[in-house]
């Protein structure tokens, strides 16, 4: 039972033999009205105001979490995938009243009655085959320093491993949490997963090795025209386009750390012989050429600028809910074949110029170039 007074609003989970405060962060003032609009709770204020309380799920459930032992997973309530758009805007004055929006993707609430060494969620889709994985031991993404306040990026969700509540919001994204999203390195920034398609998953929560399951439905935007048909098609797209784009990130970190490598050993090889100092400039010039390819032929384009066109092509079949434009489907196998060509060019590399450089820089006991790909 919810009961609105004049200083704010009060729970019951005893049909009103007890009451105790629901105020969160809701000012205090006069509560004249409540409406249940799916999960979420509308009041409306004496001052003609709204504020809603998004995802009432935990509280419907509280007797049954009371009851565990351990940890105790909520059924996670009914989640609609939106399609928002990614620029959010300029964020309003820190001075500036406002209430915050509702999180966009599926809310995961969680509570653990003591503390825990690991807390890992993994979502499953019908076909057993897991989606996403998170782990408490995760690391955080890193972002290239920018002159623009933090309070403009989005907060990285944390599984917590302390006693207590915790609210966990996954983004329906595709992927596994060993490459966070929006992460960069060697000056590249990763690939954004896809979205999934809407249908039934199930969330699975392991606490120290102990287990709980929940179902979760994810449900198409009711305002949008696609079709299931639709939206499925370009998952499948937008997940080998991401896929390919994931393998040619790594490439590429491996091709910038080799030319790093070789510009070093260049510095300390100028009173080496003559031999090692041409095999050096003629490997930095082949990765080079793969990088960037050959700037009198549009057709032979380098592994960084392919790499940049499929990310492009993923992000507009990831645009909105409709068929994949032709366009950047175009883009995505022209830019395909660029990235095999130059791959092919890559593994030559290591195996032939790359391997006879290192055993002559082996003779005169200079370091060895290492080729390591993640």
């Amino acid at each position: 039972l919810f009961a609105g007074t004049e200083l704010g609003v009060y729970l019951s989970f005893d049909d009103g033999g007890h009451w105790q405060p629901l105020q969160l962060n809701l000012p205090v003032c006069s509560v004249r009205d409540f409406a249940i609009h799916g999960d979420d709770l509308v009041i409306a204020t004496h001052g003609r105001s709204f504020w809603i309380l998004d995802d009432v799920t935990p509280l419907r459930q509280a007797h049954d979490a009371a009851k565990a032992n351990g940890a105790w997973l909520y059924r996670p309530a009914t989640t609609f995938r939106i399609d928002n758009d990614s620029f959010a805007g300029t964020p309003l004055p820190p001075e500036e009243p406002t209430a915050e929006n509702p999180p966009n993707g599926a809310i995961i609430d969680y509570v653990l009655k003591s503390a825990a060494k690991e807390v890992r969620l993994e979502i499953v889709d019908a076909h057993q085959n897991v989606v996403r994985r998170f782990s408490s031991a995760d690391r955080s993404p890193k972002r290239s320093p920018v002159a623009i306040a933090e309070r403009w990026f989005p907060k990285a969700e944390v599984l917590g491993t302390a006693p207590g509540m915790h609210r966990f919001v996954w983004n329906l994204t595709w992927g596994t949490s060993e490459e966070p999203e929006s992460e960069e390195e060697g000056g590249l920034r990763r690939p954004n997963p896809p979205k999934i398609p809407p249908g039934m998953y199930q969330i699975r929560l392991t606490v120290d090795g102990e287990s709980e399951t929940q179902s979760l439905h994810v449900v198409m935007d009711p305002r949008s025209p696609a079709t299931p048909e639709v939206l499925t098609n370009q998952f499948d797209t937008s997940r080998q386009i991401y896929r390919e784009a994931k393998a040619a990130y790594r490439t590429l970190l491996g091709l910038k750390s080799v030319q790093k490598q070789l510009a070093s050993i260049q510095l300390r090889a100028e009173a080496q012989a003559a031999d090692i100092k041409s095999r050096l400039t003629e490997a930095k010039a082949t990765v080079d050429k793969i990088l960037a390819g050959k700037s009198n032929t549009p057709d032979h384009r380098g592994l960084e600028d392919a790499y940049h066109n499929l990310v492009s092509a993923l992000r507009v079949v990831e645009g909105g809910d409709r068929p994949a434009p032709e366009q950047a489907l175009a883009l995505y196998k022209e830019s395909s074949k660029q990235i095999e060509e130059r791959t092919g060019e890559w593994t030559s590399f290591k195996q032939t110029t790359l391997s006879a450089l290192n055993e002559r820089l082996r003779q005169a006991n200079l370091p060895e170039i290492a080729a390591s790909e993640r």
